[in-house]
C-alpha cells in the first residue's frame, strides 16, 4: 500500500498550498483589474475633459474634492491623534491587577507597538469620516464665492446669499464636528479602558479622576458645539414648515426661536459645568444639568411649539399668520421670478366677433397648430424615419421662414437607432453605424390633401449627427471602416473627440470600457478619434453637474449645422420664506426642477454640437447670484448672451417646466397678502380639456377644506387630483389688437379658484415671450368682461355634445380607429376669443411592424356656444361665421 505521498497529486498540505497560491493570484489579479481601472476610467474622463478644451473644470472639481478630504482628514487625525496620545500620558503608572483578560491579552499583543496602533486608528478613523466629506465640493465651492441677493431675509435681517452660500456648509460642518467628537470620545474611551484607567472587571467599575476629567473635556466640546447648533438652527427655521405657509410662522417665531435660544443656553451652562468637574471632581451638577437639557428639548423644542399651533394659532389664522403670510408672499415672488414688477398685466374683453372685422384680420389665425407633436410622432416616424438604424424619437415645436413668412414648425432629428442595424456586430455599432443623419421640418398649420405633414426640404452642410438625446454607449470616428453614409458621407473631422494616438489610450479605453476590441481592432488608427458621452443630458451632467437640466434638449439649424439647446437651471432650496415647488405642480418627464427648490432661474442656455459635440453655456441671466457664483468658480466655462450667434438667439424657447411652476405660483401669488388667506380673488390654472371624445379629464371629485384646516400652499389654487392645461407654443400677437408685433410665446390660462374646482370660466391667461427682443417677458391678460368667457373645460364639454361633431367623432370611429383630440388652442382675434382644435385617427397599418399611425382628421372651432368642424380651419370658420370668406 503507497503511502499519501506517493499518491496522485502530491501530499494534502501541498494541494492546499497549490490552492492558495492560485487564489492568491486570483485575488491580485481582481485588485489590479479593479484598481486598473479606476485609474484608467480616472484618465479617460480627464482625456474627455481635454478633448473639450475643459481640463480646468475636471482639476477644479478634483482640487475642490481633495481640499475637502485634506482638510477634514487632518483635522479627526488631529483630533483623534491628540485624544489618544493624552489617554496614553494619563494611563496609569502601575497597570491595576483586576483588568479584564481581553485588555492583557490586547497589552501582550501590541505592548511594544502602541503608538503605532495609536496612529494607525487615528489615521484610519480619519479616513472614514474624511471621505464622504468629497461629496460636499458644491457646497464648499459655492461657499467660497459667496454673492450677494441684495435682499435681506424677514427675521433676521440677513442677505439671502448666507442663507443659500453659506448656512447650508456651516450646518454640514457643525454635524460633522459633532460625530466626529462623538467618534473621538469613544475610542478615547476604549483607549482609556485598555490602558487601565476604566477597570470593569471589579463589581464596580472605577474610573480614575485624570480619565473623568479627559472625558468630562469631550463631553464639553460636544455640548459647546451642540450650542452653536443650536445658534445655527435658528436660521434654518425660515425653511420650516409648520405654518400655514413656509417659512418662520408664528409658531416658529414665539415658541421655537426663544426654545431655541434657551436650548442654546443650558448647552453652554452644561459644558461650563463639565469642564467644573476638572476643579471640583464631582459630576453632580452636570448629570443634573444634562436631564433638564433633553427635558427642555422635549418640552421646548416640540411640545411647546405644537402646544402654541394648536391653541393660540389655529382658532385665530389669519390675524396671527397675516405678518408671516406677507412675507412668504413677498420672498416667493421674487424667488420664482413673478414679482408683481415683473409682470405685465393688461386687462381684456373679450366680445362677439365681427366677420367683416376677422375676414381682415386673419393673421392670428395663421399659425393655428393642426398638428400636434405628440400625436404626429408615429406619423413622422413612417415618413421619414422608418430607415434601418435611423428613428424619430422626438418632436419639437419651433419657428423658421417656410416660403418667405415666419411660421410654426415640427422639427424632427433623424437619430442613430442601434437596435435597427442590419450589421449587429461589434464593427457595425461602434465604427460603421456611428451617426444619425439629418432633420425633418413641417409647418405645424399645413396640411397635405393626403392628410400628412407638408415635409420640407431642409439644407444642412453637415446632417451627421454623433451626439443626440437618446444615444448611449461609444463610437470611434474617423477609422479604416468606412462609415454609414449620410449626405456626401464625408470623414470626421471634428477635433472635440480623443484621438487614439498611442498604445495606452486604447488600453485605458479598453479598460475603462472593459472591451478588449478597442484595444485590439486593426480599424482604428492613430487619428482616429473617441467619441463616448453621446447622450445630449449626461454630456452636460458630466461636464457642469452644478447645473440641472431640462429633459427637453430640441434641435436647432445653425450655419448648415445642428445644435441641441438645453435649458440648465440654477436653484435651491434654501430661500428663506420662499415656498417650495411641491408635488401639486405637474411637470414633464425628466424635468430637470427639483419640487424641492423653492428658487429657480433658467440662467443658462446650454448647445451641444450634435456633429462634435462641443459643447457651449451661454449665460442669459447675469442678475442670478447662482450663477455669479459659479462663474466666480469656471469663470472661463460661461459666455455672455450677448456673444452668442444671432441665429441661435432666434431659435430660444422659454423653458415650458419654468413657465409651469410659474404658473401655478401665479395663480395664488398674485394676490394682495391680505386675501391670501381666504383665497379671495384666487386663480387655478385651467382644467385640462379631454383628449379622447366623451372623456372629461377633469371630473374628478375635487377634495374640499374646512375651516380651520391648514391647507398645503402647492394645493391653494387646484385642491383637485386632475390634469391641468398644459402649456403650448404658439406664435402670438402682443397686445391682442390689430397691427400688434407676433411672437412665439407659450400659454397658459387660469379659471377662478374654488374649492370644488367647479368653476370653469376664464379668468385670465399668461403669455411668456421667447423672442430676442423680449426673451423672458411674462405678460397676463386678465378677463374684465361680465360674464366671463367660456374656459378651456366649458368649451371641451361643448364640443363634446355639439350633434354634428359628435356624428363625425362616431364616423371615424368606424373599423375600430381610436380617436383623439389634438391641443385646444385660444386665439384672440377681431375683438373675440375663438377656440381651436384640431382631431386625429390612429389608423392601422397593414405591416405587422407598424400597429397604428396618427393621421390629422378635421379641425373644430368654436366662438361663444356655436361649435363646428371642417376638413380645413377656413371651413370650420365658414360653419361658425356664415358669409366667412
Amino acid at each position: 500500500m503507497r503511502r499519501a505521498s506517493d499518491l496522485p497529486g502530491g501530499t494534502r498540505r501541498e494541494r492546499i498550498s497549490g490552492r492558495a497560491v492560485l487564489i492568491a493570484i486570483g485575488l491580485l489579479i481582481l485588485i489590479v483589474v479593479v484598481f486598473g481601472r479606476a485609474v484608467a476610467r480616472f484618465y479617460v474622463d480627464f482625456l474627455w475633459h481635454d478633448g473639450l478644451g475643459r481640463a480646468d473644470v475636471f482639476w477644479g472639481v478634483i482640487r475642490a474634492k481633495a481640499t475637502l478630504f485634506g482638510l477634514f482628514f487632518l483635522a479627526f487625525a488631529a483630533l483623534a491623534g491628540v485624544n489618544l496620545f493624552i489617554a496614553d500620558r494619563l494611563a496609569p503608572t502601575h497597570f491595576p491587577a483586576n483588568v479584564h483578560p481581553y485588555v492583557e491579552r490586547f497589552h501582550e499583543v501590541f505592548g511594544h507597538r502602541l503608538r503605532l496602533v495609536r496612529y494607525a486608528v487615528a489615521a484610519l478613523l480619519a479616513l472614514l469620516v474624511a471621505l464622504p466629506t468629497t461629496s460636499q465640493w458644491q457646497s464648499w465651492l459655492l461657499f467660497r464665492n459667496s454673492q450677494s441677493f441684495d435682499r435681506a431675509d424677514a427675521q433676521f435681517g440677513a442677505d439671502v446669499g448666507f442663507y443659500v452660500f453659506e448656512l447650508p456648509f456651516l450646518s454640514f460642518v457643525l454635524d460633522w464636528l459633532f460625530v466626529a467628537v462623538v467618534l473621538v470620545l469613544l475610542v478615547t474611551l476604549l483607549a482609556h479602558v485598555l490602558n487601565g484607567g476604566v477597570v470593569f472587571a471589579s463589581p464596580v467599575p472605577s474610573v480614575r479622576p485624570a480619565t473623568k476629567g479627559h472625558i468630562a473635556v469631550l463631553l464639553a466640546v460636544l455640548a459647546a458645539l451642540k450650542a452653536a447648533d443650536y445658534w445655527v438652527s435658528r436660521y434654518e427655521t425660515t425653511n420650516e414648515r409648520r405654518g400655514f405657509v413656509q417659512g418662520a410662522t408664528y409658531a416658529v417665531v414665539n415658541a421655537q426661536l426663544p426654545a431655541l435660544m434657551l436650548l442654546m443656553l443650558i448647552a453652554l451652562v452644561t459644558a461650563g459645568l463639565y469642564l467644573s468637574t476638572l476643579r471640583r471632581g464631582s459630576w453632580r451638577l452636570p448629570l443634573i444639568a444634562s436631564g433638564l437639557w433633553l427635558a427642555l428639548l422635549v418640552a421646548g423644542g416640540y411640545i411647546y411649539p405644537a402646544l402654541v399651533q394648536s391653541l393660540v394659532v389655529n382658532p385665530n389664522q389669519q390675524s396671527r399668520e397675516a405678518t408671516f403670510i406677507e412675507r412668504n408672499v413677498v420672498a416667493t415672488r421674487a424667488a420664482m421670478g413673478i414679482s408683481l414688477e415683473q409682470i405685465e398685466v393688461e386687462q381684456v374683453e373679450f366680445g362677439a366677433i365681427d366677420i367683416d372685422e376677422l375676414e381682415a384680420d386673419l393673421e392670428p389665425l395663421r399659425d393655428v397648430r393642426l398638428l400636434n407633436p405628440s400625436e404626429m410622432l408615429s406619423r413622422f416616424r413612417i415618413d421619414r424615419g422608418e430607415e434601418a438604424g435611423l428613428t424619430i424619437d422626438d418632436l419639437d415645436v419651433d419657428r423658421y421662414e417656410v416660403d418667405g413668412e415666419l411660421q410654426q414648425v415640427l422639427v424632427a432629428a433623424r437619430e442613430l437607432d442601434l437596435t435597427g442595424i442590419p450589421n449587429d456586430s461589434w464593427q457595425g455599432r461602434h465604427l460603421i453605424n456611428t451617426r444619425g443623419c439629418g432633420l425633418e421640418l413641417a409647418p405645424v398649420g399645413r396640411v397635405q390633401s393626403n392628410d400628412r405633414p407638408d415635409y420640407q426640404t431642409v439644407e444642412l452642410t453637415r446632417p451627421e449627427l454623433y451626439f443626440s438625446p437618446s444615444l448611449s454607449g461609444y463610437a470611434v470616428a474617423g477609422t479604416s471602416e468606412s462609415e454609414r453614409s449620410c449626405g456626401e458621407n464625408t470623414p470626421y473631422t471634428g477635433t472635440d473627440g480623443v484621438r487614439m494616438s498611442s498604445f495606452l489610450r486604447r488600453a485605458a479605453f479598453a479598460l475603462a470600457f472593459l472591451d478588449y476590441n478597442v484595444l485590439g481592432s486593426g480599424a482604428i488608427e492613430s487619428d482616429s478619434q473617441m467619441l463616448w458621452v453621446r447622450n445630449v443630458r449626461d454630456r452636460l451632467t458630466k461636464l457642469a453637474p452644478f447645473l440641472s437640466y431640462d429633459g427637453d434638449p430640441y434641435p436647432v439649424i445653425i450655419d448648415g449645422r445642428v445644435l441641441w439647446v438645453v435649458d440648465a437651471y440654477t436653484s435651491t432650496s434654501n430661500y428663506p420664506y420662499g415656498q417650495r415647488v411641491g408635488n401639486a405642480v405637474q411637470l414633464t418627464r425628466d424635468s430637470g426642477i427639483s419640487r424641492d427648490a423653492n428658487y429657480i432661474r433658467n440662467s443658462v442656455k446650454a448647445v451641444v454640437d450634435a456633429y462634435d459635440g462641443s459643447v457651449r453655456f451661454y449665460t442669459v441671466d447675469n442678475e442670478d447670484p447662482i450663477i455669479q457664483a459659479w462663474e466666480a468658480t469656471f469663470g472661463d466655462m460661461f459666455t455672455p448672451a450677448s456673444d452668442m450667434p444671432a441665429g441661435l438667439a432666434e431659435h430660444l424657447r422659454y423653458p415650458e417646466d419654468l413657465f409651469r411652476v410659474q404658473t401655478d405660483v401665479y395663480s395664488k401669488y398674485q394676490l394682495d397678502p391680505a386675501d391670501f388667506f381666504e383665497r379671495d380673488g384666487a386663480w387655478s390654472v385651467a382644467q385640462a380639456p379631454g383628449i379622447n371624445p366623451r372623456e372629461d379629464a377633469t371630473t374628478t371629485q375635487a377634495p374640499t377644506t374646512v375651516a380651520g384646516e391648514t391647507q398645503a400652499v402647492s394645493d391653494l389654487a387646484t385642491e383637485a387630483s386632475t390634469d391641468r392645461f398644459v402649456p403650448y407654443y404658439t406664435m402670438f400677437r402682443n397686445g391682442l389688437d390689430e397691427g400688434g408685433a407676433r411672437e412665439f410665446v407659450l400659454l397658459r390660462p387660469f379659471v377662478p379658484f374654488s374649492r370644488n374646482d367647479g368653476r370653469t370660466e376664464l379668468q385670465a391667461f399668461m403669455t411668456a415671450s421667447s423672442d430676442p427682443e423680449t426673451y423672458g417677458r411674462l405678460k397676463a391678460y386678465v378677463m374684465t368682461g361680465d360674464p366671463l368667457p367660456e374656459g378651456p373645460r366649458s368649451v371641451d364639454r361643448r364640443i363634446d355634445s355639439t350633434p354634428t361633431i359628435a356624428q363625425q367623432i362616431t364616423f371615424q370611429t368606424g373599423g375600430g380607429n381610436e380617436v383623439r383630440f389634438g391641443d385646444l388652442q385660444m386665439v384672440p382675434v377681431a375683438g373675440g376669443l375663438l377656440y381651436v382644435r384640431p382631431f386625429y385617427a390612429a389608423v392601422q397599418q397593414s405591416s405587422a411592424q407598424r400597429s397604428t399611425v396618427t393621421e390629422y382628421r378635421f379641425v373644430i372651432v368654436s366662438h361663444e356656444g356655436d361649435a363646428a368642424f371642417g376638413d380645413s380651419l377656413a371651413e370650420a370658420l365658414g360653419k361658425v361665421f356664415p358669409g366667412f370668406e
